[in-house]
């Protein structure tokens, strides 16, 4: 019988192999396969590894805490995907219920290990209440996932063969997964980095909507009001990109 390893042990990593199978059966659905799935089954994978990593790491050594850190990021990308993948009718309620509320709980104990890896007091004793990630109340998120559900409408009309399917699908789920992601990520700098691949994928998304109108495959009046939500989210990442430029970053 295999020596059990010390990661093994912990409570975090249990829960974390309960929320990876769960987010499996999402992935493993009898659907059409989005770029969500990828991103899902990737990010699940960041998260126990980059735990991993820091489990081995002796407590308050900066690597420890990076390792953290990405891991923390890595649950938030876990649960936008999942938002995408409601979004796009690719999971079953119960099932991203069920997901979402194991990825909180692993969250929770990862921020609880960051603060103790830095010695410092648990500030949120509630960190296992109501499975809604920090990013999912801020309108920005919310708009993006607006627009996901709207050019999935969009892609069921114009049909499995349309040629802009797979490119939509990708460029607005990285949308949202980057403005969940850099949510998460601790320095304003780390932030807006992910911030400004989403205006890379919204500049890509509007600009595959014109393109469905040039190919006749779309109308202008059609896609207006996806272009109208995009510029929204857009403008919403300059000036989230342009506060923190000018943000003085905290003490850590």
């Amino acid at each position: 019988m295999s020596a059990e390893l010390s990661h093994e042990r912990l409570d975090v990593y249990k829960v974390y192999i309960e929320a990876a199978s769960l987010c499996g059966d999402v992935v493993s659905g009898e659907v059409m396969p989005i770029a969500a799935f990828d991103h899902l089954d990737r990010a699940i994978e960041s998260v126990g590894i980059n735990f991993m990593h820091a489990n081995g790491l002796a407590f308050g050594s900066p690597q420890r805490a990076s390792y953290l850190d990405v891991a923390i990021a890595s649950t938030h990308e876990c649960a936008a995907s999942l938002d995408v993948c409601l979004a796009r009718r690719s999971a079953k309620e119960h099932v991203y219920a069920a997901a979402m509320g194991k990825l909180w709980r692993v969250r929770g104990m990862l921020l609880g290990l960051k603060r103790v890896s830095e010695n410092r007091v648990r500030e949120k004793p509630e960190d296992y209440g109501s499975a809604r990630f920090p990013f999912a109340g801020l309108d920005l998120y919310q708009v993006a996932l607006q627009s996901v559900r709207w050019t999935n409408d969009l892609l069921e009309e114009l049909g499995p063969k349309a040629r802009v399917r797979r490119k939509l699908d990708t460029s607005t789920t990285g949308l949202v997964l980057n403005i969940a992601e850099g949510h998460g990520r601790a320095t304003a700098a780390d932030q807006n980095r992910f911030m400004k691949m989403a205006q890379e994928h919204v500049c890509q998304t509007i600009l595959l909507l014109d393109l469905t109108v040039a190919r006749k495959e779309s109308t202008t009046s059609r896609v207006a009001e996806g272009k109208t939500t995009l510029a929204r989210v857009i403008s919403m990442l300059h000036a989230w990109c342009a506060r923190n430029e000018v943000k003085v970053e905290p003490e850590r």
